[in-house]
């Protein structure tokens, strides 16, 4: 097998891996949340790498074989990816600052097929290429009475989210590092 094969093979086994790694593990480190996590993406360039690999094999049975599967794979990756985008697409509505470095981050889904609307709460806390995120709550408009209304700071480390029937929950947020110590969840 020529050196240059094998690069192309390390390098496939280095991007299914982070593929595999970004797919089973979600991190709190906002530049892996934001920018590495395209598990499809990355099992489709691995698959690509392979196909290249293999050009440099000496038995064309091999080849045609590695290429085929290598097509196959790239392919219901590229498909499961495509189905991800259109289902789980999310859309930022918008920041509510917080204490120094702190921010609550609100994002909105659509629930599956239906006309239900999921709002998304996380707490941000900057800190440059070691940003970090944390899931704070998680709220399905599908009872109207559950409907996200509001989230305001009520301390440097507590939070009270609000829904449209006017029920508060309040979450505690560890001093130390910001995680929340509980999450708000309805009908998610």
């Amino acid at each position: 097998m020529p050196p240059r094969s094998l690069v192309l093979l390390a390098a496939s086994l280095c991007a299914g891996g982070l593929a595999a790694l970004v797919y089973f593990h979600d991190s709190d480190l906002v530049l892996l949340r934001e920018h590495l996590n395209h598990p499809f993406a990355l099992g489709v360039v691995a698959c690509v790498l392979v196909a290249l690999a293999a050009v440099g094999l000496r038995w064309m049975w091999l080849r045609v074989v590695i290429v085929v599967v290598a097509g196959l794979g790239a392919s219901v990756a590229l498909f499961g990816g495509l189905l991800t985008v259109a289902f789980s697409s999310t859309e930022e509505i918008g920041f509510v600052d917080g204490p120094a470095p702190y921010s609550i981050r609100l994002q909105q889904s659509m629930a599956g097929l239906g006309p239900d609307m999921v709002t998304w709460l996380s707490v941000h806390r900057d800190g440059g290429l070691l940003s970090r995120e944390w899931d704070l709550g998680c709220f399905n408009d599908d009872v109207p009475d559950d409907t996200f209304d509001s989230v305001k700071w009520t301390g440097p480390s507590s939070v009270e989210i609000r829904v449209a029937d006017g029920r508060t929950f309040p979450v505690a947020l560890d001093p130390a590092s910001g995680r929340p110590r509980t999450t708000a969840t309805l009908n998610c």
